[in-house]
């Protein structure tokens, strides 16, 4: 049985091809940022966990800035943190306190010459000497 003319939709309902390729391209997109991104962030995690412990270790108010800094050389060998250098990380020592500034940035290529910044500026911690 057909239906008459008038009940016939007059268009096709749906997602053309364009349309289509346009969500698949900008789901891949989402997804390399996530891919190259989300490993970044893994691993601020463990360098800021490794930074807060030095930093509030009852110990480490009895030590040199280069004692503080072998003392957090075993952590960072252990989790394999290779996104900051323990050379990076900066010490200021002031009359009874000593300042440890751990900031970084890590650059990533996302795609061709297209590059992703990523800035950590929450790494600064004051130690109280005794």
């Amino acid at each position: 049985m057909q239906l008459p003319s008038t009940q016939l939709p007059s268009r096709q309902n749906g997602l053309g091809i364009i349309q289509w390729a346009a969500i698949i391209s900008v789901a891949g997109l989402l997804g390399l940022c996530a891919f190259r991104l989300v490993p970044i962030y893994l691993d601020h995690i463990t360098i800021r966990q490794v930074v807060k412990n030095a930093a509030l270790d009852p110990a480490s108010q009895e030590m040199t800035a280069s004692e503080i800094r072998k003392s957090m050389q075993g952590a960072f060998l252990t989790n394999r943190i290779e996104t900051i250098d323990l050379r990076d990380i900066k010490f200021k020592t002031e009359r009874n306190v000593i300042i440890m500034d751990a900031r970084y940035e890590v650059r990533v290529p996302l795609i061709y010459n297209i590059d992703a910044v990523v800035k950590f500026d929450d790494l600064i911690y004051e130690i109280t000497r005794r």
